[in-house]
């Protein structure tokens, strides 16, 4: 078959759209796998082995047997990061005629140093926990900006992953020039990789004797494997690709199974079909499905203090590509249900986040748990907004006990005529109506009953008790503007409602800022203003303009409601 003026053969034009659909729909699955062995490290580190590990581990049960038994087919076919690499190095050869070949012997020796890098996984990154490997990963900025179908948000990138970016663009720059540059020297999962695949009994053979001495198949090797000097590939480098055996002239090199020559698109199509229905099989196993956590998985732990306002609230918190939004349902003080409302992340690494994070909020009543390994991002999206709509919860048992409070004194004057009528009773004849008693209680009643006086009075001529305690703010609904980070003057428009002399809520009117720095900044700084009755709290890390836009809308509503 035939592509403008170059032949390709049918395995490789299949293996290209095996590439592409992976790179589409499943696009960083390596990081997965690696999350899969980093797990079974831990767990047998710390003998912590449980069924709540498997989620965690889908990828690597779906792929490891597969490697073990036929080689690395995903680094050559289903590898997101691979698939990437070979893009880039499609399109640079295009523009660059002259192709760049690393030395037989520097080759060799540059390979180790993916292995070098797994061990520094395990010790710093993994027994020590050193997080400050956490800003360090360039999977983490391939996952945020080369995926199909969205835009990538380059200044959250920039601002919370820079050495990050800068190791992505460098592994960008390199691969224009040096074909797998990262697969054939940085990749610690393909280190993993090449270990397990030192079983496999599916290989590549090219017997010597039918051998001429073009070296077609070396030079086409993705992982400049000699592949001249060898009559069956052991090579751990080997990738599978096949494009050795598509391009020999002499049709001499053949791939096999327990030494039987089997035929390259049958065995490849057997090995995608096998890694995709494993994983998708394990992974509906699981109950990966997102499925919202009901009451009956609720803390049985009472509440003495009432925290929240029973009803739905929803709220948004900032993930892996952009807003997540939930539905929090408060029954009896408790968290009882979360409900995904929608979110931008990769339904896999969200569903896994969601399934575990959720559950655990609800067992605990609280968002401060562990996020996700593997999916941290998606976890914190989670944990940021379902935080979101419980201070919306918080506050509006704020307003309602402020409100019952307001309408209890109002209700007070009457209960003051009726008590000073009692005390003068109980004053003349030491009864009440509900029996006999003394004339000190009496006493007692008629000074009840001039201090329910009192307060009924001050229910008349001040907002509430509250507001004579803070003595700050009129009961009402305020507007106000500040200048965030895009718009100019006056862009960022809040409400902020006042009850009972307390700020109870404030609510975004309208704003021009990027949604998720906005949200995220929004989240955080209402709840403390809220919390601390002021406008004078710090800014969100990250979201700086963002938040002195809020800040200056939530004073410049206080302004008008200041007594």
């Amino acid at each position: 078959m035939k592509i403008g003026n170059k032949k390709i053969s049918v395995t490789q034009l299949i293996r290209l759209l095996v590439q592409i659909t992976f790179f589409i729909f499943i696009p960083a699955l390596f990081i997965q796998a690696l999350n899969g062995v980093k797990q079974i490290y831990l767990a047998i580190v710390g003998q912590t082995f449980s069924s709540a590990l498997l989620p965690q581990m889908v990828e690597l049960i779906a792929l490891i047997p597969l490697t073990i038994i036929l080689g690395r087919f995903f680094c050559g076919w289903m590898c997101g990061f691979g698939s990437f690499t070979d893009f880039i190095y499609l399109i640079s050869g295009k523009l660059f005629k002259r192709k760049f070949k690393v030395n037989q012997k520097m080759n060799a020796v540059l390979k180790y140093v993916k292995y070098a890098l797994l061990a520094v996984l395990v010790v710093f990154a993994w027994s020590l926990n050193m997080t400050i490997f956490n800003s360090l990963s360039p999977w983490d900025v391939f996952g945020m900006t080369a995926i199909v179908g969205t835009v990538p948000d380059l200044n959250f990138v920039i601002s919370n992953l820079l050495i990050a970016f800068i190791f992505f663009i460098l592994i960008i720059i390199a691969s224009v020039f040096v074909e797998r540059f990262f697969c054939r020297y940085l990749c610690p999962m393909g280190a993993v990789f090449a270990i397990t695949s030192k079983l496999r009994i599916g290989k590549i053979k090219k017997p010597t004797d039918k051998c001429g001495k073009c070296r077609i198949c070396t030079n086409n090797c993705l992982m400049g494997i000699p592949l001249y000097e060898m009559e069956v590939v052991n090579s751990a480098e080997c990738i599978n690709c096949m494009k050795c055996i598509s391009v020999c002239p002499r049709h001499n090199v053949s791939y096999t199974v327990a030494k039987k020559d089997v035929q390259p698109l049958i065995v490849s199509a057997v090995a995608v079909a096998v890694m995709t229905g494993t994983y998708y099989t394990t992974y509906s196993a699981m109950g990966l499905s997102g499925s919202n956590v009901s009451a009956a998985e609720q803390s049985q732990t009472t509440v003495v203090n009432q925290i929240y306002q029973d009803g739905t609230y929803e709220g948004s918190g900032t993930g892996f590509r952009g807003t997540t939004k939930v539905s929090v349902t408060i029954e009896n003080d408790k968290i009882t249900k979360i409900t995904t409302v929608s979110y931008r992340d990769d339904k896999q690494y969200y569903d896994r986040a969601f399934s575990t994070v959720t559950k655990k909020i609800v067992s605990s009543q609280s968002t401060t748990v562990d996020s996700v390994s593997g999916a941290t991002y998606s976890s914190k999206g989670i944990m940021a907004a379902v935080e979101n709509a419980l201070s919306q919860a918080k506050a509006a048992l704020t307003a309602s006990t402020q409100a019952t409070s307001s309408a209890m004194l109002a209700q007070n004057t009457d209960a003051a005529t009726t008590a000073t009528d009692s005390a003068t009773t109980a004053t003349g004849t030491g009864t009440t109506t509900a029996g006999t008693t003394s004339a000190a209680t009496g006493t007692t009643a008629a000074t009840t009953a001039t201090t329910a006086t009192t307060a009924a009075t001050a229910a008349t001529t001040a907002p509430t008790t509250a507001a004579v305690a803070t003595g700050q703010y009129k009961d009402g609904t305020y507007t106000g503007s500040g200048t965030g980070f895009k718009g100019g003057t006056g862009a960022t428009k809040v409400s902020v409602v006042v009850a009972g002399g307390k700020i109870t809520s404030v609510t975004t009117v309208s704003y021009k800022d990027d949604q998720q720095y906005y949200n995220r900044a929004f989240s955080t700084i209402s709840k403390n203003i809220v919390s601390n009755q002021t406008a004078s709290v710090d800014t969100v890390s990250g979201a700086t303009y963002s938040s002195k836009g809020i800040i200056q809308a939530v004073a410049a509503a206080l302004s008008t409601a200041t007594n």
